[in-house]
């Protein structure tokens, strides 16, 4: 009876031993789950060994790696992307990967890792910042359509780098009234790239004005979250975007892309409810 005791305890015992054992599974499940504050995983940024690796690369394989590690916010990518892009000059080209994390990149929330990309962009394709880069782009797309997405778009690029962007505005918006829906929806892209601040007139016309809805679309998207629009900057755009919601006239697909960019920009729900939006601003200060 003694042993059958002693050998009920061991396996009541081993029992709760599993039961423990798998309660600290739940409790580190419980810590790990997807809401909540975030557990750090690293340091977060480059690392010797990081550095070490990159220089044992070849220029493609540094511009994949150091994108993929700013898109992951690791501290010290932007910058080892800066200091090595004109060495990549020439050496770099498309291909599937980079593409996609360009593309990644490009649509990420901080605007630096957005910038990057860009820098990416024209060092693939053999683009100088450069004035003449620019005389040479506004010259080709007004010479013949063919590539004048690509010359359009790059010019908004080269824009937001600071080289001539006050002519690369200017010519943007001069195409982005071209009968043409192909060259309007390159001039739309070329603002959205290039994301300055008298960009904003400009797209807020082509979304209530424009004759086909995915430019309109594009537009919507180019004040909202696409872009390289600083999100201060896109509050600007509010009080035009209220006042289309009190427009009547506004077509349905329309109202709703114009609810979608309010509800973006600010972080309200309001539905589309022009009355109550107007109220909302009303009681922001920055919109008084």
């Amino acid at each position: 009876m003694r042993v059958l005791k002693v050998a009920v305890i061991l396996v009541v015992f081993a029992s709760l031993t599993v039961v423990f054992a798998a309660g600290i599974v739940l409790v580190r499940g419980v810590l790990l789950q997807l809401s909540g504050s975030p557990v750090v995983a690293s340091s977060g940024a480059l690392s010797e060994h990081d550095l070490a690796q990159l220089n044992a690369m070849e220029p493609q394989e540094q511009a994949t790696l150091l994108l993929e590690k700013a898109v992951n916010n690791y501290r010290g990518a932007r910058e080892e992307i800066a200091r090595r892009l004109d060495s990549w000059k020439g050496q770099i080209h498309s291909t599937p990967r980079l593409d996609s994390l360009t593309s990644t990149a490009y649509f990420s929330s901080d605007l630096r890792v957005r910038a990057a990309t860009l820098e990416i962009w024209l060092v693939r394709d053999n683009i100088s910042k450069t004035p003449e880069a620019v005389d040479e782009l506004i010259r080709d797309a007004a010479t013949t359509e063919d590539r004048r997405y690509f010359r359009l778009s790059t010019l908004g690029i080269l824009g937001n780098r600071g080289i001539e962007p006050r002519r690369v505005f200017q010519t943007l918006a001069y195409y982005a009234r071209d009968p043409s829906s192909t060259t309007r929806a390159a001039a739309i892209n070329g603002l959205g790239l290039l994301g300055s601040e008298d960009t904003i007139p400009v797209l807020l016309e082509i979304l209530h004005n424009d004759p086909v809805f995915n430019l309109r679309d594009s537009a919507a998207c180019n004040l909202a979250d696409s872009g390289m629009l600083p999100r201060e900057l896109r509050h600007d755009a509010v009080p035009e975007l209220i006042g289309f919601l009190e427009d009547r006239d506004l077509d349905k697909p329309t109202r709703q892309e114009v609810v979608l960019a309010l509800r973006e920009i600010t972080g309200q729900n309001l539905q589309d409810d022009p009355v109550a939006w107007r109220s909302w601003s009303l009681s922001q200060p920055h919109q008084r």
